[in-house]
C-alpha cells in the first residue's frame, strides 16, 4: 500500500496475534511488515523459522513464504532483487557468524544500493546446557560465539539489533522494518540467538505493525528553491538533467519525463543503477556532457561527472536533487552545487513544473520548441547508428558482444526485468534494450561482483507473471556462485533467462593493465596472466546440472534462434542460460585496432579467435538440452 493511502487509516492500538513462542512474533511482524519471502539458509540454531512459518501456514496466520537457498550470497541477492522489484522489504536468514560472513559482498550491494530489505542471522547458544529451551547441546555451539556479531556487518547497516529477552520481538521487527524503509532506504540487521527465539508465549502477542508505527513521507522542497530552478532552466540555452538512482522509486519517472518534456531538457543517464527515464525517449542521451551544460541538474547521481575534466563550467549553475544530497554514506565527496535540496526527486521535479509553468513565455517557449526539434534529430540519427552498428556486428567473425546485445534486445518485452551485470558489455546492452516503462532495468548499484544470479532469482520471486533476463559477464556470473540461484530457480518454477557474455577475461587485469602500465614489462611481453582465464568453465553445462537448460553459441547465426529456444524453455517454467562465446579482451583489442581498406577485389580474410586451449571436443557446440 502506498504511503498516501495509509495517511490517517492506521489505529494506533496494537494487534493482538496467535504465537506459542517469539519466533511465532518475528515472522508474523516481517509479513505484516510488507515481506512475502524470507530466504533462508539452513542452519543449527535457526529451525525456528522452519517451525513457525510451517505453524503459521497451520494456524492460517501471517506469515513469509520460506524459500530454500543452498548459499548465503545469493539468499541475500535474492532478497535485493525481490524488494527492488516489488518496492515492499524482503528478508533473508542465516547460520549464525559463518553465515554472516557468506553474505560476503552482497553486504556492499545493500548498502550503496539503498535496498530495504532485513537482514538476519541466528547466533550461538550460550545458555548453560539443560537450563533453558534452546541453550547449547552441541559442542560447534562454543566455537559460533564472536565478541559481537552484529559488528561484522555494523558500517554497512542502517541499524542493527540483537533480539535480547527485554525486547517485545514483533515491535523489533516492525521497528527494523521502519528503519529500512524510510528515506534514505537501506538494509537493516537482526541477530536471533535461540534461546530467545523459543522463549514460550501465553498463546498470543501484541506489537504493532510497521505501517502503524509510520513511514517518513516524501520531502517536497522549498517553493521558492523551486522557483529559483525553474528560472534557471528557462533560461538556459544548453541544459542537461543528469538521473541515477531516482528509478528505485518508480512514480518519480513520470514526474522527471513531464518536467524534462516541458522544457525540452535533454537526460543523461549517468552511473545509473535504475531505469529513471525512458531510453527510447528523444530527450535521452541527446543532451551536452555536464561540461558544457550552462544549468546541470543532479537527481540521485553520485558521480555524475568524472572530475576535473568532466566538471562543469564555473559559470554553470547546478542543482542537486536527493534525499541525502551531501551523500552521508560517503566519506570523500569533492561536489559543489549552488542548490542543495534534501529533496524527494519525484515531489522536486512536480515542483519545478508548476513552478514553471507560470513563468513561460512565448518567447520562451519558441526557444524551447527549436531545442526540442534538434534533440529529436539527433536521437533519431542515434538509433539509425545504433541499428547499423548492430547490423555491421552481425557480419563479424568471431561474434561480437555488440551482436550478442542486439539481438537479446529483440527477444525483450516492454514489462521484460533486465538485469545489466555485464560489465564490459554493459553499453551494448543498453544500446539495445529499449526499455521505457519503470522498473524494467537494474543494475547493483555498488561494485560487488556475483550480484545477477541472486537478484534474478529474486525479482522472479517478486514479478512471477513477468520474464526475468540477466545479462552478465562470465567473471562476475562466477562471483555470484550461480549453481544455488539456479537451482533454486528450477525448484520453485521462478524461471529466468541468463546470457553470459564469455569473453574469458577480466576488464582490470587486461584492459585496465594496460591502461595503468602503457609501456610496463606485462605490455612488453603481451603477459596478461591474472587478467584472462582459457578455457573457460562450460556455463551450458552448470545450468543442465542444475536442472535446468544450457545452450552454448559461437556463431552469429546461432545466436537469435537460440535466445528463442531458451526464452520458449523459461516460458515452460525452466530457467535457461546461453553462454556466448567471445573473443578475450586481449583479442579484441586487435580487432578494434584500425586497418587498412581491402584493395578492389582483394580477398577478405576472416579473423578467426583462438577460442582457448581446449580440446576439439569441448569445443562442440550444445544443442538442445534434455530439460530435466
Amino acid at each position: 500500500m502506498a504511503v498516501e493511502e495509509l495517511i490517517g487509516t492506521q489505529s494506533r492500538a496494537w494487534g493482538e496475534y496467535r504465537a506459542e513462542e517469539w519466533s511465532d512474533a518475528v515472522v508474523a511482524a516481517m509479513k505484516l511488515g510488507g515481506i512475502d519471502n524470507l530466504f533462508f539458509v539452513s542452519g543449527s540454531e535457526i529451525a525456528f523459522y522452519q517451525e513457525s512459518i510451517a505453524r503459521a501456514r497451520q494456524w492460517g496466520t501471517p506469515a513469509p513464504r520460506l524459500v530454500t537457498v543452498t548459499h548465503e550470497s545469493v539468499a541475500l541477492n535474492a532478497a535485493l532483487g525481490s524488494a527492488m522489484v516489488s518496492g515492499q522489504p524482503a528478508a533473508s536468514a542465516v547460520h549464525v557468524d559463518v553465515g554472516t560472513f557468506n553474505y560476503g559482498g552482497a553486504l556492499h550491494t545493500a548498502w550503496r544500493g539503498g535496498y530495504p530489505v532485513l537482514i538476519t542471522a541466528g547466533t550461538g547458544p550460550r545458555a548453560y546446557p539443560g537450563t533453558m529451551t534452546g541453550g547449547r547441546n552441541s559442542a560447534v555451539q562454543w566455537v559460533q560465539e564472536p565478541r559481537d556479531q552484529g559488528e561484522i556487518v555494523r558500517q554497512y547497516m542502517k541499524l542493527d539489533h540483537r533480539l535480547e529477552h527485554q525486547d517485545n520481538p514483533g515491535l523489533m521487527i516492525s521497528r527494523l522494518l521502519q528503519v529500512a524503509m524510510s528515506e534514505p532506504k537501506g538494509p537493516v540487521y537482526m541477530s536471533l540467538p535461540r534461546e530467545s527465539a523459543m522463549l514460550p508465549m501465553p498463546g498470543t502477542t501484541r506489537f504493532p505493525t510497521r505501517d502503524q508505527l509510520g513511514l517518513a513521507r516524501p520531502v517536497w522542497p522549498d517553493p521558492s528553491d523551486a522557483r529559483k530552478v525553474a528560472e534557471w532552466l528557462i533560461h538556459s540555452n544548453n541544459p542537461v538533467l543528469v538521473s541515477g538512482k531516482s528509478g528505485r522509486n518508480p512514480e518519480s519517472v513520470a514526474e522527471i519525463v513531464r518536467l524534462a518534456e516541458l522544457l525540452a531538457i535533454p537526460v543523461s543517464p549517468g552511473r545509473g543503477d535504475r531505469l529513471s527515464f525512458p531510453t527510447t525517449h528523444p530527450l535521452y542521451g541527446t543532451g551536452p556532457q555536464p561540461k558544457n551544460a550552462d544549468v546541470v541538474i543532479v537527481i540521485e547521481s553520485p558521480v555524475p561527472w568524472m572530475p576535473p575534466d568532466g566538471a562543469p563550467s564555473d559559470d554553470a549553475k547546478i542543482v542537486w536533487i536527493d534525499v541525502d544530497p551531501v551523500q552521508a554514506r560517503y566519506k570523500t565527496m569533492e561536489w559543489s552545487a549552488d542548490l542543495w535540496l534534501a529533496a524527494d526527486a519525484g515531489c522536486t521535479a512536480r515542483a519545478i513544473y508548476d513552478a514553471a509553468t507560470s513563468m513561460l513565455t512565448q518567447s520562451d517557449l519558441s526557444r524551447i520548441e527549436e531545442r526540442r526539434a534538434r534533440l529529436q534529430q539527433r536521437k533519431q540519427e542515434q538509433e539509425s547508428a545504433a541499428e547499423e552498428r548492430g547490423q555491421r556486428a552481425g557480419r563479424r567473425h568471431p561474434l561480437s558482444p555488440q551482436w550478442v546485445a542486439y539481438q537479446l534486445g529483440k527477444v525483450l518485452e516492454p514489462n521484460t526485468i533486465l538485469l545489466d551485470d555485464a560489465l564490459s558489455n554493459s553499453g551494448p546492452v543498453q544500446d539495445f534494450a529499449g526499455r521505457s516503462d519503470p522498473s524494467t532495468y537494474f543494475r547493483s548499484g555498488g561494485s560487488s561482483g556475483g550480484w545477477g544470479a541472486g537478484a534474478a532469482l529474486g525479482a522472479k520471486f517478486a514479478a512471477p507473471d513477468r520474464d526475468v533476463v540477466l545479462a552478465t559477464g562470465d567473471g562476475y556470473f562466477m562471483f555470484g556462485t550461480p549453481m544455488p540461484a539456479l537451482w533454486c530457480s528450477s525448484h520453485y518454477k521462478m524461471p529466468f533467462l541468463t546470457v553470459v557474455f564469455v569473453n574469458r577475461s577480466y576488464s582490470t587485469g587486461t584492459n585496465g593493465l594496460k591502461a595503468t602500465y602503457p609501456e610496463g614489462a606485462a605490455m612488453e611481453a603481451n603477459n596478461y596472466e591474472g587478467g584472462v582465464f582459457d578455457p573457460p568453465p562450460d556455463f551450458a553445462k552448470l545450468a543442465e546440472a542444475a536442472n535446468g537448460y544450457g545452450e552454448t553459441v559461437r556463431e552469429p547465426e546461432e545466436v537469435a534462434p537460440a535466445l528463442a529456444r531458451a526464452m520458449d524453455q523459461i516460458h515452460r517454467g525452466t530457467p535457461a542460460l546461453i553462454a556466448a562465446m567471445l573473443p578475450t579482451l586481449v583479442e579484441e583489442m586487435t580487432l578494434l585496432r584500425p586497418r587498412l581498406p581491402l584493395c578492389l577485389g582483394q580477398a577478405r580474410v576472416t579473423h578467426r579467435c583462438n577460442y582457448g586451449s581446449a580440446s576439439p571436443t569441448q569445443h562442440q557446440k550444445h544443442k538442445s538440452r534434455t530439460v530435466r
